[in-house]
């Protein structure tokens, strides 16, 4: 019988130094890393994709307000402001 080891990563900073710590509220393992000390997933579930963030985005700079988005993709305030204020800074760049 041939056995598979899984190597796991942090994806802060690439250390295998890392233990498993407790689980999300979806059941998604946590892991600690010893050495940058940041509790994260390996693996998020992503609610929204890239291209659906984008629409969505476009949608608000179309000059639909946040209340409209909000009704209209059923998407919370605070994650499209979220997502308002990363662009910016993106832009800024």
């Amino acid at each position: 019988m041939i056995k598979e080891e899984k190597i796991y990563k942090c994806t802060h900073c690439g250390s295998e130094n890392i233990v498993k710590n407790g689980t999300t509220v979806k059941g998604q393992q946590k892991f600690h890393c010893k050495d940058c000390h940041s509790y994260r997933t390996l693996n998020p579930i992503l609610k929204y994709t890239q291209e659906r963030k984008d629409e969505i985005l476009k949608a608000y700079e179309e000059r639909a307000s946040l209340r409209g988005v909000h009704r209209i993709f059923g998407i919370s305030v605070t994650s499209l402001l979220d997502w308002i204020k990363k662009r910016v800074q993106i832009s800024r760049i």
